[in-house]
This record gives C-alpha cells, sequence and structure tokens, in this order.
C-alpha cells in the first residue's frame, strides 16, 4: 500500500494497485493514468513527479514517502 500525505503531512489517500486512489473510508476518489492523476469525473486534478503529485498551477498536492 502507498499512502499519499498534503502538503502539512496530514495522511489524505492510498493506493493499493498503483492505479486507483481511495480515502481513509475505502471509497475511490481518483485514478492515475499516463503519469496525472484524475478524479472520478475524469478531471485532471496534477501531474505524478517522482513521488509528489503537482496541482496544475505546479504546487504540491499529495506526496508519499
Amino acid at each position: 500500500m502507498t499512502k499519499y500525505f498534503d502538503s502539512k503531512g496530514t495522511y489524505k489517500a492510498y493506493t493499493t494497485d498503483g492505479q486507483h486512489l481511495f480515502n481513509d473510508d475505502a471509497q475511490p476518489i481518483g485514478y492515475f493514468s499516463n503519469g496525472f492523476l484524475y478524479d472520478l469525473k475524469g478531471t485532471a486534478l496534477g501531474h505524478v513527479k517522482g513521488k509528489r503529485i503537482l496541482d496544475k498551477s505546479g504546487q504540491p498536492l499529495y506526496y508519499t514517502e
């Protein structure tokens, strides 16, 4: 399992397969495709850069350890 944290270090989400993102209640909240993170409606939320997910303005959205 890979855990994701916000910029303040608060745990926000996880993935078990590297493709689907879930909140702490195990509800699906997004998915990864072609280097981007999308919400369930298909809107790009940010792009994956190493262990970070950056929002559309290039600011950190989530990170993993």
